[in-house]
This record gives structure tokens, sequence and C-alpha cells, in this order.
């Protein structure tokens, strides 16, 4: 009895990229798989058995057995894809071409695939150097260029808020000052002002009475 496997292409993908080893392959086809059991028939060392045992399928170099993926295979006219097959043992994984385009071959019974190998990682940008001498490149001047730019109008900024701030807190200090010497002349001058008296200063009440006026006409009083 043979039976055949058809994985979905994601479910592939998360097993089979986690469990074995293809560093620096990517898969681009669900894995196809072909096993064969001896449909249940008793054995001459276990007369009793009644349950299927897995048995092994070989073809020789000139007639292999050959696994088409030109469905289900992701197609990129500009990648070469190579056949892979996984081991028994969950890690191991054998690379080689292909027959044709998308068709692989195998003298066994097993599980494939197809793979394709991954580009090399870009190498990391240098990292911008001081302009020398030798100069640069035009984008690491650019760039210099504006981060003086940047830090000279903080700079200026920073100076002009500072300048404000200093200029709002002497004005205040100022106010106060002249507050506290209006009230302390008020309170001063409020109930008594200074006069000379003599030689000397002394304090004078100020005057809340009219002065009296002594009156020089009068008019004669004739009793009836």
């Amino acid at each position: 009895m043979l039976i055949t496997h058809n994985f979905d292409l994601n479910w592939s993908i998360s097993f089979y990229s986690a469990n074995y080893n293809l560093s620096g392959y990517q898969l681009v086809s669900p894995i196809l798989g072909l096993t064969a059991y001896n449909a249940g028939k008793k054995t001459s060392n276990n007369p009793n058995s009644s349950y299927p045992l897995e048995v092994g399928i070989r073809s020789d170099q000139g007639s292999p057995i050959t696994i088409n993926f030109t469905v289900a295979a992701i197609r990129d006219d500009h990648v070469d894809p190579l056949c892979a097959s996984f081991g028994r043992d969950g890690k191991t994984v054998s690379l080689k071409p292909p027959i044709s385009p998308y068709l692989c071959g195998s003298t066994s019974n097993g599980h494939f695939g197809l793979v394709v190998k991954l580009p090399p990682a870009p190498p990391a940008p240098p990292p911008y150097a001081a302009e020398d001498g030798g100069g640069g490149g035009e984008g690491g001047r650019v760039v210099m260029w504006k981060v003086a730019v940047g830090s000279s109008v903080g700079s200026a900024l920073a100076i002009v808020l500072l300048g404000l701030l200093l200029v709002a807190m002497f004005a205040k200090v100022k106010k106060k000052a002249r507050m506290v010497e209006m009230e302390r002349r008020a309170y001063e001058e409020e109930a008594l002002q200074v006069s000379m008296v003599g030689h000397v200063r002394a304090p004078v009440a100020v005057g809340t009475r009219t002065a009296p006026i002594i009156e020089h006409h009068f008019v004669h009083y004739k009793p009836k």
C-alpha cells in the first residue's frame, strides 16, 4: 500500500524549517512524501500482528522515483531551486540538483521539497567619519553640515531664552525693592511731618482745627 503526502507550504515552512538545518536556504514548495506499508499482513515473526508495517522502496539510478513540483512550487525564472531530501532522523537534509526544472529524483521513498539559496545579507553601512583632506562622501558632508547648523541655531536660541529670563528676574527684583521703599516712606510720613524748630529737626503734628480769629467789630445791645 502506497501513501503520498502533500503538506501545506505554510505548515511545511513552520515545521521543517524549525526542525531541520536549512541555514542559508528557504523552502519554496510544500513537502511531498511517499511511504509504503505491507497492508497489515501477518508476518512469520509475529503471526498475531494485524497492524500495517512501513516498508522501504528502492529503485536503481536508471529509473528513479520522480517528484514533480511544477504545480506546487513557487516559480521564479531567475532562481534555480535545489532538491532537498529530509532524513528520517528529523535533522539531516540532503541537497542535489533537480533532474529537470522543478522535477526531483530519488532512489528511495521519503519526504522531499525544493529550496533556494538565500542572498547574502548586505554589509552594514560604515559610520560617518569626520571630513578630512581626502574628502568624504557627499552624504556625509551634508549630514555634518546639517548637524553644525542645527547646533548653532539651538545654542543661539538657548542664549536668547537665558537672557530674557535674567531680564525678567532683574525687573521683578527691582520692582519689589521699589515697592518696599514706597511703603517705608508712606509709613514714616503718615502721622508726623518733620520741620525745623530753631536748629533742630523735630516732628510737627499736622493741624486739624481752624485757627481762631479775634473779632474787632461788635454790635451794641439795646434792651427793650
